[in-house]
């Protein structure tokens, strides 16, 4: 090649490379934009979701709710042979809450101080829910007088003429 025509082709992709700098520049500051309001927006996503239970076959038999831990809150107070849980939901408009008539606890264990089984149960009796709120009791028997905590990790959402909801989190109550 001669000198003229490597002077012009060494211009024009320095020409090419300078046309395309502020598009790279560009992609760059939207994928930066990008990530940051993903990461600012991701705290408020993180909720509770529905997910299909199957059966061997792989054929849809049922529905549950996960991660519901901070979409309803709990506090429990005992009595002379009842404990008595009184759960909230959050947000109570939102679905699965809106359609629960009734509620259980599906899955509860107490323990005391030194981290030992002291109870445990499924299935609870059902509730009736009203504007988001209800009171479960737990009949407490041969429970000695001390410390003890209450974890409950499913709750159980029924209404007339559907399957109960089995409603999956980690709610801890001293």
């Amino acid at each position: 090649m001669t000198k003229t025509m490597e002077e012009h082709t060494l211009k024009n992709n320095r020409n090419t490379f300078l046309a395309r700098k502020p598009a790279a520049v560009f992609a760059a500051v939207a994928i930066c934009l990008s990530l940051a309001v993903t990461a600012m927006a991701a705290p408020d996503t993180v909720q509770g979701f529905f997910r299909d239970i199957t059966d061997w076959r792989g054929a849809v038999v049922g529905t549950s709710y996960e991660q519901a831990t901070d979409e309803i809150g709990i506090t429990a107070e005992a009595g002379a042979e009842t404990l008595y849980i009184s759960v909230s939901f959050i947000s109570p408009k939102k679905a699965p809450y809106r359609s629960c008539e009734n509620l259980s606890i599906g899955s509860y264990r107490i323990v005391d101080g030194d981290g030992a089984v002291v109870a445990e149960g499924t299935d609870t009796a059902m509730f009736p829910v009203h504007h988001g709120r209800t009171v479960i009791e737990i009949p407490l028997s041969n429970l000695k007088a001390g410390s003890y905590c209450l974890h409950i990790s499913a709750f159980a959402s029924h209404k007339k003429a559907d399957q109960p909801l089995t409603i999956i989190g980690n709610w801890e109550c001293a």
